[in-house]
């Protein structure tokens, strides 16, 4: 009570649990910036040679608008090789999608924040946009749950809406670890040989039924990771072969 017999107001105390929109911002880019230094080291340390790369190269001559399509397991050095030339992909709208988000935008990428379960179509109307500004793009096809190797609808959409011709992207290692993870995602170890492979690209006319598209890309994959498992002189693991396993 205060002089006066007034109730003395309670000063709320800030919940620990709750933060505010600053702190949440500084904590994703101190974050970025140290996966960005592990990754720069890390990187430093693989060899890698290209597999048909142009193919990339001849769609780029052209001016064919480019949409980059690889499985999530296989996407660490098709990102990485990649960097500063401005592509635009998805970034996932959780706390970890935002410090990938920021990594990607540090790295000559431009991320739009959404996907397919959660924020989508702002997603893809914004990369539609930026396709049809002139800029190429890249989704991982499978991305970002699941299931393991089965292309979701996203990536026909896109590439109807924009006449973006499909690139498969893949690569294998000659040291590879699959990690226990729902897409057996493949991270090469240090000092190891690598490839980074690309498949035959082609365009998704309007008149191709969804499902025959999305198959299309599929196998297209596969036989682009196939041979960037047969240039690095691997035998991936069953739980790859087939993600249902």
């Amino acid at each position: 009570m205060t002089r006066g017999g007034r109730p003395r107001r309670e000063r709320s105390l800030p919940d620990p649990r709750r933060r505010t929109p600053v702190s949440n911002g500084a904590v994703a880019q101190t974050l970025s910036r140290l996966l960005g230094g592990l990754l720069s080291a890390y990187r430093a340390t693989l060899r890698v040679r290209f597999l048909h790369r142009e193919r990339y190269g001849e769609l780029r001559d052209r001016g064919v608008p480019i949409l980059f399509a690889l499985w999530h397991g296989r996407m660490f050095l098709s990102i990485q090789v990649h960097r500063g030339e401005g592509i635009v992909t998805m970034a996932s709208q959780s706390k970890d999608g935002e410090i990938i988000a920021l990594w990607l935008e540090r790295n000559g990428y431009r991320a739009a924040r959404g996907s397919s379960s959660r924020g989508g179509g702002p997603a893809l109307r914004e990369m539609v946009r930026a396709i049809r500004s002139g800029r190429h793009a890249a989704l991982t096809v499978d991305g970002p749950r699941g299931p393991a190797r089965v292309v979701q609808a996203g990536v026909v959409e896109l590439a109807r809406l924009t006449g973006a011709w499909i690139l498969p992207i893949s690569f294998s290692s000659a040291r590879p670890r699959f990690l226990r993870s729902w897409d057996r995602y493949l991270l090469p170890l240090p000092f190891s040989r690598n490839v980074v492979a690309y498949g035959e690209p082609f365009p998704i006319p309007r008149e191709t039924a969804p499902e025959e598209a999305q198959l299309r890309i599929a196998e297209a994959l596969d036989e682009t990771t196939r041979a960037a498992d047969e240039a690095a002189g691997i035998d991936p693991p069953a739980a790859w072969r087939d993600p249902l396993r």
